[in-house]
């Protein structure tokens, strides 16, 4: 009995088998199934720019696409096989929504679509002509260089949206190291990519042009000394604590072009004439032909320390001198033995003597004393402006006194 009673479960169970497999591969029964990230693609994008309008952003959109199909259909839909696209030709300026059409081979049904509306911010077209520059990955061997030789074009046209278009700092092609030959120049046409003012990648602008013509090699490097020179003197007489500059810098080139260079480089000469604080300059170092500079080096500037006082002279003529006192019915009339004026000599921080004009010294004379006849009298300065000291040349000056 018992042993009828497993051969009807083994029964029971082969059948139900038969069953799923007969309604799986003969009745294939419809199903559905979702697809998610379908890229959308924007038609139209050519009549919006005639318009002078835009997308803003990198106007990359997906939806998720429910389809229905034979089951055995479905297992084998490739996702490229499934279309979504946008038309934008007829948005105007601000914000808007478009609808998302899909389409799929004849055996499936789209049943829906997620996100088929989306949002998009349409803009003012903007054009911009900016720079193109180089930056190189990888590296090479022992002590060279990758070097960019040239880049053309030098400029290029941008445009997109004008937010967009105003954030955009230059176009930016990458050069792998490692496919550059040793001190032979390679030429390469790359792709250039748009960033932003930080240099990070830019998307939603495009180029008119994007293909750029680059020539690069792999350098050899050299370290030499640096002779930095300087001419000129700090404002205010102020004088020169400590001057700083790199005693090398690193120079790249062929081989034999930097055998032939020697040990040492000369800059241009640094004008410091006038400088009242301390300061900063570029070194500007000469190059042989067919040597340049590494980017291994740091920066290259020359730096002064100046001390913290200085003075600076104001000239005042004689009638410039005020008199202090004088009885209402006496005139004072001044005179300098020599030289035809007087010379005021201001000593003070160098901040302050900055913010300073003649006008804030007064040249002074006490005439409460004084009677008809030719004095010579000692002359008074005074000021406003506190932690400076004055001195005057002449300290004295003739006056004659008569009535008015």
């Amino acid at each position: 009995m018992e042993k009828h009673k497993w051969i009807r479960l083994i029964t029971s169970i082969l059948i139900a088998i038969a069953l799923w497999v007969y309604v799986i591969n003969v009745v294939n029964p419809s199903s559905t199934t979702t697809i998610r990230n379908i890229p959308v693609t924007l038609t139209g994008t050519e009549t919006l720019y005639e318009n002078n309008l835009a997308i803003y952003g990198k106007a990359e959109y997906t939806v998720d696409v429910t389809v229905r199909a034979a089951r055995s259909d479905l297992s084998t839909l490739p996702a490229d096989n499934i279309v979504a696209t946008a038309d934008v030709s007829g948005l105007t300026l601000g914000q808007d929504y478009i609808t998302v059409e899909v389409s799929v081979p004849r055996e499936y049904t789209v049943e829906d679509v997620r996100y088929r509306k989306i949002e998009v911010q349409v803009e003012e077209l903007e054009r911009k002509t900016v720079s193109v520059s180089a930056i190189t990955t990888g590296s090479v061997k022992g002590d060279y260089e990758p070097t960019v030789i040239s880049l053309y074009p030098q400029t290029v046209d941008v445009y997109g949206a004008k937010s967009l278009v105003d954030s955009v700092g230059g176009v930016v092609v990458t050069v792998n190291a490692a496919a550059l030959e040793y001190e032979s120049v390679s030429s390469l046409v790359l792709q250039g990519q748009v960033v932003d003012n930080s240099g990070n990648n830019l998307a939603g602008v495009k180029i008119v042009d994007p293909e750029i013509s680059v020539e690069a090699t792999a350098y050899s490097t050299k370290s030499v000394n640096l002779i930095t020179g300087y001419y000129g003197d700090p404002w205010a007489g102020a004088s020169i604590n400590r001057i700083s500059a790199p005693e090398t810098v690193i120079i790249k080139g062929k081989s034999e072009t930097l055998a032939a260079a020697g040990s040492e480089v000369y800059s241009t000469d640094i004008n410091i004439e006038g400088i009242y604080e301390d300061s900063t300059f570029d070194i500007v170092p000469i190059l042989p032909e067919g040597i340049y500079l590494s980017n291994r080096n740091s920066s290259l500037t020359l730096h002064i320390d100046l001390a913290d006082t200085g003075s600076i002279e104001y000239y005042y003529y004689p009638y410039e001198v005020k008199t202090t006192g004088l009885a209402d019915t006496l005139t004072a009339d001044y005179s300098v033995e020599d030289g035809a004026y007087i010379t005021a000599t201001v000593t003070g921080p160098i901040t302050t003597l900055k913010t300073m004009s003649s006008a804030d010294v007064i040249i002074s004379v006490d005439g409460s004393k004084f009677t008809k006849g030719t004095w010579t009298v000692r002359l008074n300065s005074s000021t406003n402006i506190s932690g400076v000291n004055i001195s005057l040349s002449p300290a004295s000056v003739s006056v004659h006194v008569r009535e008015k």
